[in-house]
């Protein structure tokens, strides 16, 4: 009992000494900071359009060259079949490329999420 009165004591000899305007000031740092968003994306938008375009010209060329493939009289496979490739372990390589754009599209989704959460805060 006794601790609480020396708790509202404290508590009421600290707030007369505040200024009038203390509140006002104290809100309007806290807005500054909830409106200015201190989240940087892991990739820039122009880094991602880049991406993006990297990625389409690749399935382009992959589906072109499925098509030239498939289409033309000449004998393109045996061609193919001569260039020597490196013995590369190609389940790791897609599994890359696949956690790569999987990572790639959260970051896509966490940036709009956050963007969205912050522009319904103000």
């Amino acid at each position: 009992m006794e601790q609480d009165k020396q708790l509202k004591e404290i508590l009421f000899n600290s707030t007369e000494e505040a200024s009038a305007d203390f509140t006002n000031l104290v809100m309007n740092k806290v807005y500054a900071l909830s409106s200015s968003s201190g989240y940087q994306p892991l990739v820039s938008s122009k880094l991602k359009k880049l991406f993006v375009l990297a990625f389409v010209i690749t399935v382009g060329a992959i589906l072109s060259l499925c098509l030239a493939i498939s289409f033309a009289n000449t004998n393109i496979v045996g061609w193919i079949e001569s260039i020597p490739l490196p013995h590369l372990d190609y389940k790791k390589l897609l599994l890359f490329i696949l956690i790569f754009w999987v990572l790639f599209y959260l970051n896509m989704l966490w940036e709009r999420k956050v963007h969205l959460h912050s522009h319904r805060n103000i």
